[in-house]
Order: structure tokens, then sequence, then C-alpha cells
């Protein structure tokens, strides 16, 4: 392909699993030609983080690439967090965001979550958008794709639903079961956000999605969506 006993923890206390992220994602990086800038702080007035469900005050950004692949502008980082849940013990998360700016604002802000994660995986995506609500059973009658509601849970405002059908009857949503399980996805103004956060990051497992999520990006500009 050209293609501390604090909210962190230090390089050196992460496991070498984790470290190891970042020759994965360098190699990836150079093989796009995107520009790698490596380390990046979010409270730095020069720094536009990468935002989504993944974002919040005490992430940490590592390995931050940004390039134009195929007339698409994208960026691609390395996010560790501490996630604390009442009555839980505090976990450690790592995440590989993938942002695509997507040519159209149309879609609303809708969610495909994963089924089959642990529960700390996604569990901030209910916690922050208690606004937004399943969409399953309202939309089953519409589309007839069983192994699509067995991977994913779609969240979105209630209100938003009969827009949503404008989306989920067309093939797009076979093909992201197929294409995109197990990542989360993430549609927000004119971003689509991809989230891994498998521990063992390899090559495949990137190439894989960024493939993928090339393909609906090109699928979502495309779309009209019933107003």
């Amino acid at each position: 392909m050209k293609k501390r006993t604090s909210l962190f923890y230090t390089v050196h206390q992460l496991k070498p699993h984790t470290r190891s992220r970042g020759k994965v994602l360098k190699r990836f990086s150079d093989r796009l030609g995107f520009a790698y800038l490596g380390a990046m702080h979010q409270h730095d007035d020069e720094y536009d983080a990468i935002r989504g469900f993944t974002a919040s005050t005490s992430h940490r950004d590592s390995h931050y690439t940004v390039g134009t692949y195929e007339d698409t502008n994208i960026r691609i980082v390395n996010r560790f967090d501490i996630q604390k849940r009442h009555g839980k013990a505090a976990s450690q998360q790592a995440w590989v965001v993938m942002e695509f700016q997507l040519k159209t604002t149309e879609i609303p802000h809708v969610f495909f979550v994963p089924t089959g994660k642990t529960a700390g995986s996604y569990a901030r995506v209910f916690t922050a958008n208690i606004h937004m609500q399943p969409l399953n059973s309202i939309l089953q009658g519409v589309n007839h794709s069983p192994e699509f509601y067995g991977r994913y849970q779609i969240l979105s405002r209630p209100t938003h639903s009969h827009r949503i059908e404008s989306l989920l009857i067309s093939p797009i949503i076979f093909s992201i079961g197929e294409k995109l399980w197990p990542h989360g996805v993430e549609i927000d103004g004119n971003k689509l956000y991809v989230y891994i956060n498998e521990e063992d990051l390899t090559s495949e497992t990137l190439d894989t999605a960024f493939i993928a999520s090339l393909w609906l990006t090109d699928e979502l500009n495309l779309l009209q969506i019933d107003s």
C-alpha cells in the first residue's frame, strides 16, 4: 500500500504489546506516505484533537498520522485512556482511531456498536450519549440482515430513526457487518470514525480496516438521505 500512580501510565509501565503498537503504526504511516507526527498533547492549542466517543479530558494521543488518500483527508491516532466507572475497577483503554472526512453532512449522528465485546470497551458510548437509543428493534422490519444485527447495535436519536432507515435499507448495511466488524463505527457531522481496540495490533488488521473504511467513506458520500 502506497500507499504513576495517577490517571496516566508512563510508557515503561505499559505492556509490551501496547508499546509494539507504535512500530506497527509507524510502518503503516510510511506505506501510506502520510506525515507521521508522533505524540500529541490534547491541551496544546496547535493540536486539533480527533474527537469521537473516545475523546475525553484525560486521553493521551500518540503515533498521530495525517494524510490524504484518494482525495479523502484522513487522520489516525493511537489513543490511551483510563476509564473509570462507578462501582467498577478502573480499566486501561487503548484504541487506534481512524478519522475520514466525509463530503456529506446529511447523515444523522449514529453509532454502530459491535456486539461480543466486553462491556467496558464501549460503555462510554452509552453513558456520554444518553439521548441516543438502540434502534435495532425499530429497524429490523426494514432490513432483513440477521448477520448484521448479530454483530452491531445501532444507536441514534429516536427522532432520527426515519432518516437512519434511508441508510439501512441500502446495500451498505450488509457490507458494514461483513467488512468492518468487530470495529466500532461512528458517523458524526462530516466525520467517519472507525475504532480498533484489539490488544495485539497487526498490519493486517490495519490494512483491512483502512480499506473497508475507504469503501464506507465512498458509499456515504453518495448517499441521499431523506430529510
